[in-house]
């Protein structure tokens, strides 16, 4: 894996990126998190994957955005267009986690010629029902909030691995980089305003990929955790039957990571759903890598 800053529409965003190929694949995280979501994952895929896990604005070492003229899902989905565009992608695969699951499945409703697979990753976000959304998003905001306030690595462990099953598999190697983000000038105050705003658009139609399940046309892979408390399983289980061509994978004795808690199993069941797209070369010119 490695890190690298980039402009993307105006804004600083950070970027890391591993694998060894040119066929790029997009992973998004969740809130409150960062890049270093996916540091298990990026150089878990095949040969002729090029993985990109950027830091979504407001989050990680990215740039603070102006949340006051645009609800911050749409300013996050903007984020990752302007992404692609930079990257001169004509075509990627997208995988979600959690929130970034939500923004993962708007980016493929909107830009479905783009998207050719899509992943989505305990994401109650994407597969509940808005009035549920609200709910969950108002815990996420209060456990985030709680570790932003206390400043210590151990509130940023906690935190992580509260939702996890029985509190397992925390990457410790992640905790640094979380913390030192969260004490950035100023990011207390915008993550509050964040997190207000992230809640009054939850019941926006524009932020919401559940009413629309069905209109997703590329092949989707669901992955998402029996014990995962932000993420219900029979929810995904009721999206893997709206969503037209959609595998679902329920890992046992698994909280809201999977990818971080079982990062071997995720990467072979990534890897297997993904391989079609190295079948054909990856159009010239592009910097998927």
């Amino acid at each position: 894996m490695r890190i690298e800053f980039a402009d993307i529409g105006g804004a600083r965003t950070r970027i890391a990126r591993g694998g060894s190929g040119s066929y790029p694949v997009l992973f998004i995280h969740g809130l409150g998190t960062q890049a270093e979501r996916w540091m298990l994952n990026l150089d878990g895929l095949p040969e002729g994957f090029a993985t990109i896990a950027p830091d979504l604005v407001n989050n990680g070492f990215s740039a603070d955005a102006d949340f006051s003229g645009e609800a911050p899902q749409r300013r996050h989905l903007r984020q990752i267009r302007e992404l692609a565009d930079h990257l001169e992608w004509s075509e990627c695969a997208v995988v979600g986690s959690s929130y970034g699951g939500l923004i993962a499945a708007l980016f493929a409703l909107e830009y479905p010629g783009l998207v050719k697979r899509l992943v989505i990753v305990g994401s109650g976000s994407a597969l509940h029902p808005p009035v549920k959304q609200k709910e969950v998003l108002q815990a996420v905001r209060k456990n985030a909030m709680g570790a932003i306030h206390a400043g210590t690595l151990d509130a940023c462990r906690d935190r992580m691995a509260a939702t996890t099953w029985n509190g397992r598999n925390v990457s410790e190697a992640m905790l640094p980089g979380l913390l030192t983000a969260n004490a950035l000038p100023g990011r207390l105050a915008s993550a509050e305003r964040f997190y207000d705003a992230l809640i009054a658009h939850a019941d926006d139609p524009a932020c919401q990929s559940w009413p629309r399940l069905e209109q997703l046309t590329m092949p989707t892979l669901i992955v998402t955790g029996r014990e995962d408390i932000r993420a219900s399983w029979q929810k995904a289980a009721e999206a893997r039957l709206r969503i037209p061509d959609c595998e679902l994978s329920i890992f046992e004795e698994c909280g809201h990571g999977p990818m971080a808690e079982y990062p071997e199993r995720f990467n072979q069941a990534l890897s297997s759903f993904l391989a079609p797209l190295t079948r054909n070369p990856w159009p010239s010119g592009a910097r998927g890598i």
